[in-house]
């Protein structure tokens, strides 16, 4: 008898355990809605200091302008490198690949980028942001 109450007390905490800790699990953050500015850029590596704010897109002489304001939010000196990707209706890649360029920013400094489209038919884009480092 007391082997059996002993082997119940045992499964029994083992049971809940594993109930407690499946249920501590985080889940993975939802991916930002397709439309939005947050699913535009792409952050490549650690930049938990960076933010982009007024992500802003025209058309001038039908081609795609993107101006995007970036937040250094650290009390660091920090450079990092950014380039857009521009996109036809279809999502797909148009225009030439552009060149990383570098960006430095002081403490707490906000800075505007700006893009224009090589392609005509550039209707979309993508910031990809990269440390510098």
């Amino acid at each position: 008898m007391k082997n059996k109450n002993a082997f119940f007390k045992s499964a029994s905490a083992c049971a809940l355990i594993s109930v407690l800790l499946v249920g501590c699990a985080t889940p993975p953050p939802l991916p930002p809605p397709p439309n939005s500015a947050a699913a535009k850029i792409m952050y490549l590596g650690d930049l938990s200091y960076i933010s982009v704010n007024d992500l802003r897109m025209s058309a001038t002489n039908n081609f795609s302008i993107v101006n995007a304001d970036v937040v250094n939010n650290s009390n660091d000196y920090t450079a990092i490198e950014y380039r857009f990707q521009w996109r036809d209706k279809g999502g797909m890649v148009v225009g030439t690949e552009e060149e990383w360029k570098t960006l430095s920013l002081s403490p707490m400094q906000t800075q505007r980028i700006k893009g224009s489209a090589t392609s005509k038919y550039a209707v979309d884009f993508k910031l990809e942001l990269k440390s510098k480092n």
